[in-house]
């Protein structure tokens, strides 16, 4: 590889920046299709009481487990939106990466002794 090739190159970049983004919006949306599943249960929430040792008494609550669930995938799907937002911060930067022809190195040298002549 010569010095002025590229190691990597920007358009495959975008590409995997893109696929992570698509993979992380599509794992929120499939934390809150599990969250609608589990909020489903809720009306049935007492079939997952488990007894406490005297029989009469509740160890588990179903209703608090099925509740507490279907918060804390909530709190999840909405805490995976921050880096979808720093991903498309970041994609924004990205896609503005690009080659641009540069000038010569002669013009360069060329331009530089102009600038001499003239002060």
């Amino acid at each position: 590889m010569s010095a002025n090739e590229l190691f990597h190159d920007p358009a495959e970049l975008l590409d995997e920046l893109d696929s992570i983004i698509r993979e992380q919006e599509l794992l929120r949306q499939r934390t809150i299709a599990l969250q609608a599943r589990y909020r489903e249960l809720e009306p049935h929430a007492d079939r997952f009481d488990k007894p406490g040792p005297q029989g009469w008494s509740r160890e588990e609550f179903g209703s608090v487990n099925v509740d507490s669930t279907v918060t804390r995938l909530g709190y999840a799907a909405s805490e995976m939106e921050h880096p979808l937002k720093w991903a498309a911060m970041a994609r924004r930067d990205a896609a503005k990466l690009r080659e641009y022809p540069q000038p010569q190195r002669d013009q360069v040298e060329v331009a530089r002794v102009d600038r001499g002549r003239s002060r």
